[in-house]
């Protein structure tokens, strides 16, 4: 009877290798996201396949998790709608890849299509596109990755907010508690030893998960910086876009995690991988030529930080509104904040190429001209100043508006004044406005502008506003960018 409860146990620690050793269950998970600049100098995936060839090359199990947000945009995304990312991380080899908010930059069918195009699965456990009955075509709700004797469970969830950001109108974004909850499940009844969470936004709940077991451990890009969670070793918060993340730990006799230790690795330290950085070399100098096309020079200094242009009135959108309204002839313009994305200070005398212009414009936006009531304008703008309080870039800049506003007072009662050309704006007369077609199909929420009248314009070749902006810099030789007033905080007014 000894010898055959022996020859049990013996039958079962051959089939359970995680039952064989203690060493044998240590792991690593290298983590990174947001890197949607192939070539950026404090983010590159050159130094990222280094960080992944030493982890790699260690005895135990490594896992590559990628935390995306990076199909786009970028002024190579502009033209390739993030083919080029998603060729790169095929050379990475991800075990999975989490799809996130700005993955949606150009919409569902590109991100379906670029699903198709990589070797590894894309995860979403949240979307439902009732097209499919199912996920959106091309993701995976979840999946069990294996590396070693470790079965990893992999779910990713996506904000809310992305259906009304990107005017998703046809998909929907399901409680991420309940898709948790339901993957987790799903995982372990597949035999998954750990489950892992990509994620985005806060969410109180996490810590509850983690008590309970239903997962063990959560990523969070967290650029914000808001954290309201008290700190806890298994919710892991990369805090810096030029960040990765090592994550290493082993499971005890309990397949419980123990001794996890994160580093925070700094890519601009690491050498470039010379495989990997040719292959950005390659995809960068199919558009070098047109990317270093002189356009003009700036006479004043300007900046499009993301907290000058998400806040106030500012020198470069002021020029970019200015010319949406003189190239559509409309009455008025106005552009979400986050349509300008180049988070650079531009020094006076600065050279300005088309590639400065497509880091800051990447989106493919063309114009569209509506019609539009003064009752209209004043609830946008009203939509539009509940920006301020997350910088999700609602705010929107403006031309042949002057708005005051008070930042201070609730949201939806912050419009002060509006005039239009100088003139107290009227409820129902109807005005002539040029945007952008992404606000006019309703992203960012202004799902108002959905339902109004297009007006017809000329446009040859659907002109982008890109090439709109940088045709007008080429042709002034010259610009001098300044604000005017057009909007004011009077909050502030009494500040110095």
């Amino acid at each position: 009877m000894i010898v055959f409860f022996r020859l049990v146990l013996l039958a079962l620690l051959l089939s359970n290798p995680l039952l064989l050793s203690h060493a044998e269950t240590e792991f690593t998970i290298v983590y990174a996201a947001e890197m949607a600049e192939a070539n950026h100098p404090e983010a590159n995936f050159s130094q990222l396949a280094t960080l992944l060839q030493q982890a790699r090359r260690k005895s135990t199990p490594t896992f590559f998790l990628f935390g995306g947000s990076s199909l786009g945009p970028s002024p190579l995304g502009f033209f390739d709608r993030g083919a080029h990312i998603i060729d790169i991380l095929n050379s990475l080899e991800p075990d999975a890849m989490a799809v996130s908010h700005r993955d949606f930059a150009f919409l569902s069918e590109e991100l379906s299509q670029r699903a198709y195009e990589a070797a590894f699965p894309l995860v979403l456990s949240n979307l439902y596109d009732p097209m499919t009955e199912g996920n959106l075509d091309g993701l995976v709700d979840s999946i069990l990755v294996q590396q070693g004797d470790i079965k990893l469970g992999v779910i990713a969830l996506v904000a809310p907010y992305v259906i009304q950001q990107y005017a998703l109108d046809r998909l929907q974004v399901t409680p991420a508690e309940q898709a948790i909850t339901l993957q987790a499940a799903k995982l372990k009844a597949q035999g998954a030893n750990l489950v892992v969470v990509m994620h985005t936004t806060e969410l109180d709940f996490l810590p509850d998960l983690l008590a309970k077991g239903t997962i063990n451990l959560a990523f969070r890009n967290n650029y914000d910086g808001k954290q309201l969670l008290p700190n806890q070793p298994n919710i892991i918060l990369q805090q810096q876009l030029n960040q990765a993340v090592i994550v290493e730990a082993k499971l005890d006799t309990d397949l419980k995690l123990d001794k996890l230790k994160t580093s925070y690795i700094d890519l601009a330290t690491l050498p470039a991988e010379p495989e990997i950085a040719r292959k950005i070399a390659t995809h960068t100098q199919r558009l070098q030529l047109l990317l270093q096309e002189p356009l003009g020079h700036t006479v004043l200094d300007f900046t499009t930080r993301r907290d000058d242009v998400r806040n106030r009135e500012n020198a470069f959108a002021n020029f970019v509104a200015d010319t949406l309204r003189n190239y559509t002839d409309a009455q008025l313009a106005f552009i979400n904040s986050g349509t300008i994305r180049g988070v650079k200070d531009y020094p006076a005398g600065t050279l300005l190429t088309r590639g400065d212009i497509l880091a800051e414009l990447p989106f493919r936006n063309t114009p569209v001209l509506l019609q539009l009531s003064g009752q209209d304008l004043v609830s946008i703008f009203e939509h539009g100043l509940s920006g301020l309080d997350n910088q999700r870039g609602f705010f929107l800049q403006v031309s042949g508006f002057t708005l005051l506003f008070d930042s201070t007072a609730p949201a939806g009662n912050r419009v002060v004044k509006l005039l239009v050309n100088g003139d107290p704006v009227i409820s129902d007369k109807m005005y002539n406005v040029a945007t952008v077609e992404y606000l006019a199909e309703g992203g960012d929420g202004f799902e108002i502008l959905e339902k109004r009248s297009k007006l017809n314009f000329f446009n040859p070749s659907d002109r982008n506003i890109a090439d709109i902006i940088a045709a007008a810099i080429k042709k002034q030789q010259t610009i001098t960018l300044v604000t005017d007033g057009r909007l004011h905080d009077i909050s502030q007014q009494a500040k110095p």
